[in-house]
Order: C-alpha cells, then sequence, then structure tokens
C-alpha cells in the first residue's frame, strides 16, 4: 500500500490532532517528545500521509532521560504547531487568545480534526472541537479517560468543603462538554464500553470501543520464556506489584491498609510499589521488615528496562478507584504476569476473571487481603492465568490498535 504497511489504510486528507501533550525544545532547536508519545508519533505516521499535531511547545525540563527527539526523517513528514506553554491556570487564560488563533489557523487547514476531552490546566479540545465544527471539519474524539470522576474520598474541614464545591464544578464542566462534544463527533474511540455509553449516547457519528495499548509485538514474552520464568519464580517467595501514579484514585491507600493487615496476619511476601506521586512519602514511610513486606522502587523507563522489571512479579496489583484504563493490564500480560485488579468500568472488560487475571470490589481491603494471603500460599495458581492472558495479548499491539483505528477512519471520514 502506498505510504504505509498493508495492515494500516492509509488517510490522505490533511489530519490534524490537538493534544495537551507537552512538546519540549532544546537550545539546538530540537523538538522532544516523551518516550511513549514519540512512539505513538511513529504509529500515526505510518497511516496519515499530511499529518499535523498541535501542542503546547515548553522549554526542558530538569529530567530529560525519559525525551526522545523526533528524528529529521519524522520532521518531513509532521506540519508541528507549537501552543504557548500551558503552565498554569492563570497563564493559560492570559495566553487564550494567542491558544485560539493558533488552533483557528490550523483547524483551518486540515479536514479531520481529532481532539479529545481531558487535560490540564484545560482540554485544548473545548477550543478545537467548536473550532471544528464551526469551520465544518470532520471532528474525531478519543476518550482514554475520564479522571475528574474519579471516586476519592475527600474532607469534612471547611477548607475540603470549599475544595469538594470546586472540584464538583469542574467536575460538572468537564462531563457535560464532554457528552456534548462527543455526541456530536463524526467518529469517536472509547477505551471502554463505559465511557461510549456514558459520552456518545444516540451520537450523531460512529462509535467504537479501542483500548489504550502500549506494547509492541517485540515486547511479548515466547511461551518457552515465559514457562522458564515462571518455573524460577515458583522457587522464590511470591512478590506482588503495584506500578503506576501514587494517589488515591490509584487505590494506594488500599493497597497500603491491605499490606498492613497482611503483616499482621503474618502472610509471608512481598509488595513492590513503583511510581511517583503525591503519596510517594506515605508510600516510602510504610515501608519494613514485617513478614508481609513492602519495598518502594523509584520509576524505571517505561519500555524494555520496566518490561524487565515487571516480568520478575507473580502478579500485578491494580486496585484501582476511578473508571480509566491502567496500561499496566496489557504491560502485564505481554510478560506472563497476571493481574489482579478492581472491578471498576475500566478493568472489568480487559480482565476475564479466573481466566486471564481476579477481580475484587473496588475499594475492599477485605477481600484483597483475603485474596492476596491466598496466593501468598498458593503463588502457583497464577501461572495458568498468566499463560492464558500472554496468549490472549498477542494480538493486542500498539500497532494492531492503530492499525485498527486506520481502517475505521478510512472508512468513516477517509473518502476523498
Amino acid at each position: 500500500m502506498e505510504g504505509g504497511r498493508p495492515d494500516f489504510a492509509i488517510i490522505k486528507q490533511p489530519y490534524l490532532s490537538v493534544r495537551n501533550m507537552p512538546c519540549f525544545i532544546d537550545d539546538a532547536g530540537r523538538v522532544l517528545l516523551e518516550r511513549s508519545w514519540h512512539h505513538d508519533l511513529i504509529q500515526h505516521l505510518e497511516y496519515l500521509t499530511a499529518f499535523s499535531l498541535a501542542v503546547p511547545l515548553c522549554r526542558l525540563p530538569y529530567d530529560t532521560s525519559n525525551l526522545i527527539p523526533i528524528e529529521d526523517r519524522l520532521r518531513a513528514r509532521l506540519t508541528l504547531v507549537p501552543l504557548p506553554a500551558q503552565t498554569s491556570r492563570f497563564r493559560a487564560l492570559l495566553q487564550l487568545p494567542a491558544t485560539f488563533l493558533a488552533l483557528w489557523r490550523a483547524v483551518g487547514e486540515a479536514e479531520i480534526v481529532q481532539s479529545g476531552v481531558v487535560g490540564w490546566p484545560y482540554p485544548l479540545g473545548w477550543l478545537a472541537s467548536p473550532i471544528a465544527a464551526f469551520r465544518r471539519k470532520k471532528l474525531l474524539i478519543i476518550v482514554e479517560s475520564a479522571p475528574w470522576r474519579a471516586a476519592v474520598p475527600i474532607g469534612s474541614s471547611a477548607s475540603s468543603r470549599i475544595g469538594k464545591l470546586r472540584r464538583q464544578l469542574e467536575a460538572s464542566v468537564y462531563e457535560r462538554l464532554a457528552r456534548f462534544w462527543c455526541s456530536r463527533a463524526d467518529l469517536s474511540f472509547y477505551t471502554q464500553p463505559y465511557y461510549l455509553t456514558e459520552f456518545h449516547g444516540s451520537g450523531k457519528g460512529p462509535a467504537y470501543v479501542a483500548p489504550a495499548i502500549w506494547i509492541n509485538a517485540g515486547d511479548i514474552l515466547d511461551n518457552v520464556k515465559a514457562r522458564a520464568l515462571w518455573d524460577a519464580k515458583l522457587l522464590e517467595p511470591v512478590r506482588f506489584l503495584f506500578a503506576g501514579r501514587l494517589v488515591e484514585e490509584k487505590g494506594i491507600k488500599v493497597l497500603l491498609a491491605t499490606v498492613h493487615k497482611l503483616a499482621e496476619a503474618g502472610i509471608r511476601g512481598e509488595m513492590h510499589v513503583i511510581g511517583e506521586g503525591p503519596l510517594c512519602e506515605e508510600v516510602k514511610a510504610a515501608q519494613g521488615t514485617a513478614s508481609f513486606e513492602l519495598k518502594y522502587f523509584e520509576p524505571v523507563p517505561y519500555g524494555t528496562p520496566f518490561l524487565e522489571f515487571l516480568q520478575s512479579y507473580h502478579a500485578a496489583v491494580v486496585p484501582s478507584l476511578s473508571d480509566e484504563q491502567p496500561r499496566i493490564i496489557f504491560d502485564a500480560a505481554a510478560r506472563a504476569v497476571p493481574v489482579i485488579a478492581s472491578a471498576t468500568n475500566g478493568l472489568r472488560p480487559h480482565i476475564e476473571d479466573k481466566q486471564t487475571g481476579l477481580l475484587i470490589a473496588p475499594g475492599d481491603v477485605g477481600a484483597l487481603t483475603t485474596l492476596l494471603a491466598s496466593l501468598a500460599d498458593n503463588p502457583s495458581s497464577l501461572r495458568a492465568l498468566a499463560m492464558e492472558a500472554l496468549l490472549q495479548v498477542r494480538s493486542k499491539t500498539h500497532r494492531a490498535m492503530h492499525a485498527e483505528r486506520s481502517r475505521i477512519i478510512a472508512l468513516h471520514l477517509g473518502a476523498e
């Protein structure tokens, strides 16, 4: 196929993707992206022959270890639309006219506009979607998360009540605008069926469920390697892993309470935590030398280093309280590691209970404690789950996700 590989449908219309994802520039004038988004860009360029990317252009952060420059061969195929850096809500408000004008011009040159419903300090889709509708462009919306819906307990002090009221107001704005624009998009993708039902309803255009998957075919273990890893792991003490942002909506406090109960009960094993976030110090403070031990690890780069770190565990624990779909469920499956997860709307569609993983009620410390205690005594029961998860993930790669999206876009929006 011209311009791409046979599994992609080629989209020749001018295509604009508007994202809050920051883009960075160094002193030499090179443009850099975070590692995962750089890989995502490469996939887009497999099937979009006239691709523009509108993103905030920022100064380099202190730590550049996870940034990759956009190579000249990619820059030649990409039109970058730099937007003002979004460093605070106040600064974003001051820069709103410049941001609007840049998006107005970019949308005017496109035929298909990809937008979204989340972002900080505000979703750029709040500008891009109405501009696209006003200028009669084809609007594609992708919904991967709805963080304003996170079920996180709020305190009862006066300041907390004010904060709660502010969050409720913000959530109401996000919710209404997400429903409004998703229902009016010419095409939309959702990472889970629940989002499709909630946001799309009886919308104008077709809608599809398309999980967010970041693994490559080369990341998926072969069966021989997977069996060898399990042969070794079953000779070692059981180890569980939590990998993700250290925030309440990820279930960190549920995890810490569970580890405390397991240690009190004298269960032998380890819970390792890797990640960053506002609860990092609380996690570090909970480390100890009890029979069931908690250990904290600094993050490692996403990709091969992280996957090799992940594959040594008996199971990944995902006690999420929100409806988001964490990438860890597919990462773990690729390394023959089953997932023990909350039965949320974002996790339940992608984990077959007692087949590829195990599900518990969200926030249920008692159920998670009982389950982990049972698995600590009998980790061999996890092996069959791991091998089935490995089997099913082989067709669920980042490339396959984009190939499927390209075919759907071509079907509904790609006619010349």
